[in-house]
């Protein structure tokens, strides 16, 4: 466990992900802490300052011991992103580059993945990621991995742009049966997809996911209502 004149080779890199305060601020905090005590352990990891870089640094103005806890989690980087996110009000210059740190630590993230760490939009992560790959700073990944931990390709394919010709209008049977009740179902679902494409290509994600939601939500309900009731079940 580090002590109060530790080298700055007690801080874990995972610190760098933000900078130090300014010398004035940094003596506001020993002052408060002076006052009011050491309100927060610095947490360590890997018998390193994982995060509290500028409390150490307020008790070594102070040339008081810190008081520590060990990190038990999963993820560190995470957890040293929110800690500091939630402290800290971020220009648009600091979040960019923290959003750069990240991508260059776990390029194969997807960019809601980051945006999601970095409490940042999905679109300033394309945008940050664009730019660092283009100046050569993380390799181009052909597949990324999603929230749920699945591959997914980095981008998408699209569909040809054009009128839509004469085949595919919407047609099919008349329902007489389950197999053109099916025929129907299928054809018509087809076409929302394409209805969904096209939605994200002319607008944005977004649109079309809260568009996809709703369809969702009219669906449950559709079946909620179609849902035999518990008499007609014994009955059955």
């Amino acid at each position: 466990m580090p002590t109060p004149n530790a080298p700055t080779s007690a801080f874990h890199p995972l610190c760098e992900l933000f900078p130090l305060m300014e010398a004035d601020d940094l003596q506001k905090l020993a002052d408060d802490i002076k006052v009011n005590g050491q309100q927060e352990p610095i947490t360590l990891f890997e018998g390193k300052v994982l995060d509290g870089r500028n409390r150490y640094k307020a008790c070594e103005l102070l040339r008081i011991k810190p008081n520590f806890t060990d990190y038990t989690g999963k993820d560190p980087r995470a957890f040293v992103v929110s800690m500091n996110i939630r402290r800290r009000h971020l220009s648009a210059e600091q979040k960019r580059d923290l959003i750069a740190k990240l991508l260059k630590a776990d390029p194969a993230k997807s960019d809601r993945q980051i945006a999601e760490v970095a409490k940042a939009d999905h679109k300033t992560v394309s945008a940050v990621r664009a730019d660092v790959e283009q100046r050569g700073e993380i390799p181009h990944v052909e597949t990324r991995t999603d929230s749920a931990g699945r591959s997914q390709p980095a981008k998408k394919g699209k569909r040809k742009s054009g009128a839509k010709s004469e085949k595919e209008k919407i047609t099919y049977q008349k329902v007489v049966n389950a197999k053109t009740a099916l025929n129907a179902y299928g054809v018509l679902e087809e076409h929302l997809l394409d209805a969904l494409r096209d939605v994200k290509e002319k607008s944005d994600f977004s649109q079309a996911d809260d568009c996809a939601r709703r369809t969702i939500e009219k669906l449950e309900e559709c079946l909620g209502e179609m849902q035999p009731e518990e008499e007609e079940k014994e009955a059955a």
